[in-house]
């Protein structure tokens, strides 16, 4: 009887039970991000999982993008003057919402964009 009753619950409220926003990966690498050309729904909740695979450090700076989304805090926490760092072998995870727009990606590293390390976001409605 109790298993009828909680199933009834849960087909009478779907919305309690909600789902993951969706993962949208870039990978960091020497000097490239894959992709380069990141595109996002707008005002669509999303974790921005960042992972760099090289043996040095490099960053992901977007501060207009970061800038105009809206982020919980612990991801903003991570979040400097526009700019992610991401070491060596690790990623970091952030739950934003994105605004429209187009945004401006690089690496801030010395040299980095030069070697070509840098891209765009696409937010679109």
């Amino acid at each position: 009887m109790r298993s009828v009753v909680a199933l009834a619950l849960l087909l009478v409220m779907p919305s309690a039970v909600s789902a993951s926003p969706p993962v949208v990966s870039v990978e960091m690498s020497n000097f490239k991000f894959a992709p380069s050309h990141v595109q996002l729904p707008a005002g669509v909740p999303v974790v921005l999982h960042l992972s760099n695979v090289a043996g040095g450090g490099h960053n992901f700076s977007a501060p207009e993008f970061f800038a105009a989304a809206k982020l919980d805090a612990q991801s903003a926490a991570l979040v400097h003057d526009g700019t992610v760092e991401v070491p060596s072998h690790g990623s970091v995870d952030l739950a934003l919402v994105p605004a429209e727009g187009q945004f401006r990606l690089k690496c801030t590293h010395m040299l980095h964009p030069s070697f070509g390390m840098k891209g765009t976001i696409t937010v679109h409605r």
